[in-house]
Parts: C-alpha cells; sequence; structure tokens
C-alpha cells in the first residue's frame, strides 16, 4: 500500500532553480515514487549555516511512495550526489538537499533517518510550502495540524519566488 510523503528540496548554489526541476524530474524516475503535487518555489536566507551564505530556493514535493522509508531515503541521496552534493550533513551549501519531511503518519527515529523531519517545525521554509499543497496535514508527534505551529514571523521569512502549483488529478 502506498503512503503519501512529503519531500522538501532545496538549493542555494548554482541555477537553483534549475536544480530543483532536475531532482523533481530525478524524483518522477525512482521506482515507486509517483508526484502527486508540487509547491510553488520560496526564497529564504540560509538558515543554521556559519558566515555569510547564498539564499535557498525551496520546494515541496507531495507523492505517493509504494516501499519503504529507507529506500525513499536511499533513492533521495542518490539523487543528491548525481547533481553534487557532497559532504551530506554539513550545513553548507548545496546545489541540492533532499528532507523526507513525512511519511504517511509514520514516526521513524533510527541513525539514518528521523520522520517526521526533527526540524520540520523550525523551518518556515519547510512549512510553509508543505501547508500550500496540503494545509490540513497532522504533525504525526504532535498530533496538531502543521499550520498551528506557523507563526506570523515565520510568515515573514519565506519570501513566494515563484507562484507554481502543480497536482496530478
Amino acid at each position: 500500500m502506498a503512503e503519501i510523503v512529503y519531500i522538501l528540496s532545496g538549493s542555494n548554489l548554482g541555477d537553483r532553480e534549475k536544480n530543483l526541476d532536475t531532482a523533481c524530474d530525478k524524483l518522477e524516475s525512482l521506482p515507486g515514487l509517483e508526484i502527486i503535487a508540487t509547491s510553488a518555489l520560496y526564497v529564504s536566507k540560509a538558515q543554521d549555516m556559519v558566515g555569510e551564505h547564498p539564499d535557498f530556493l525551496n520546494q515541496v514535493i507531495m507523492a505517493e511512495f509504494q516501499f519503504r522509508p529507507n529506500e525513499l531515503l536511499n533513492g533521495l541521496e542518490k539523487i543528491e550526489t548525481d547533481l553534487g552534493r557532497t559532504e551530506k550533513g554539513k550545513l553548507q551549501p548545496r546545489f541540492i538537499d533532499l528532507d523526507i519531511l513525512l511519511f504517511g503518519d509514520e514516526i521513524i527515529n533510527t541513525e539514518e533517518l528521523t520522520v517526521p523531519h526533527k526540524e520540520l517545525l523550525n523551518r518556515p521554509f519547510a512549512m510553509i510550502p508543505l501547508l500550500q499543497i496540503s494545509p490540513h496535514v497532522v504533525h504525526p508527534v504532535k498530533k496538531k495540524a502543521i499550520a498551528e505551529f506557523v507563526t506570523e514571523a515565520d510568515e515573514n521569512k519565506v519570501e513566494l519566488y515563484k507562484d507554481h502549483v502543480a497536482r496530478n488529478i
């Protein structure tokens, strides 16, 4: 049975928009994954990085996935590597970053994977595009709508870059 998954795509190096488009194209070719919706593109300041870094472009992708969470993680990491990502987890500028935000209502806490993403509720650049395509999504640990965690200050940290919401219906 397929699970609804939400993936955050981000880039702050090179042609950021092209990087997000390429990552989305590669996601479509992952076995067992079918994209349902993509959010608009949002721009935000690099967060949790030391020094000055280019702004990030982010997008959330909603998909159905037929297999286990670790298989999705492996597929995302391969796409990142194919698109020039090195030093995963080092808070460095990157051509592409793909994170699993939610995997159905599963709660996963292993050395390799934490779902829901452990920083989801602290990252407006993830919550805002997520809510754009799924406004009523509930955080599986908190048991509350993610929209309840978004503040006006959060909304001011994220700017619409390109209004492009797509759905496969």
